[in-house]
């Protein structure tokens, strides 16, 4: 109070010499003592309430914070799009390999598929012109061999087909497996990002709490 009370009577001299002051003619200026002046500023200056001062570095404080505040958040949001960029590659390349071996796999099994399928077929004509040839007093070979030579044909197109079926299952499931590696690390950067979010927004909200605060210190009055 004692401050105040000298800040005012300071002004109040100030007032009077510029009152006081003789005016110059024709120029609307007035001529003042700058001496007195001076020693007036430098009195209200050395008066100045501490809670002036201490706004001041307040004020300092929450720019360092405000800062520092900005840069926590940027740094985080960089951290996790980094992360986020990281899983989708990774899972890129899990599906991408789990999708080759299962192509590789269905082609093995075709390819055995088809060499064993080859071999009943060709079994099959050996046995039929060894029937043929050896008994051709039996009418009947003839019969019994392409009976037997079809047979084998749709055996092996049997076994075609269930390797096609079986090659099938195996690529339905990898890409299942895969979209669900896909579906889970979505799920996870979304979270991840739900999450920075949430850490952006408290400490903006941490900064307007300080700011709110900075002003109540600054301007007193507006708490009456």
């Amino acid at each position: 109070m004692n401050e105040e009370m000298n800040i005012y009577k300071l002004l109040d001299r100030l007032d009077e010499e510029i009152t006081s002051g003789k005016k110059v003619a024709l120029t609307g200026k007035i001529l003042v003592d700058g001496d007195i002046i001076s020693d007036c500023v430098t009195d209200i200056r050395m008066n100045l309430p501490d809670i002036i001062k201490k706004a001041s570095q307040i004020a300092a404080e929450r720019n360092k914070i405000i800062t520092q505040a900005k840069e926590d958040a940027s740094s985080g949001l960089s951290r996790a799009k980094e992360k986020c960029d990281q899983m989708l590659n990774e899972a890129n390349e899990i599906a991408t390999k789990a999708t080759q071996d299962a192509k590789e796999d269905a082609t093995e099994l075709i390819a055995k598929a088809s060499e064993k399928a080859r071999a009943l077929v060709d079994e099959a004509q050996e046995k039929a012109h060894f029937l043929v040839s050896e008994s051709e007093v039996v009418k009947n070979s003839e019969e019994y061999a392409e009976n037997l030579k079809q047979k084998a044909e749709a055996d092996s197109a049997a076994l075609i087909e269930a390797a096609k079926r079986k090659s099938e299952e195996i690529m339905t499931n990898a890409s299942a497996w895969a979209e669900d590696i896909k579906s889970k690390t979505t799920a996870y950067i979304e979270h991840l990002m739900k999450t920075t979010d949430e850490v952006l927004v408290k400490n903006i909200n941490d900064i307007r709490k300080l700011r709110n605060s900075f002003q109540s210190i600054s301007h007193p009055e507006n708490n009456d």
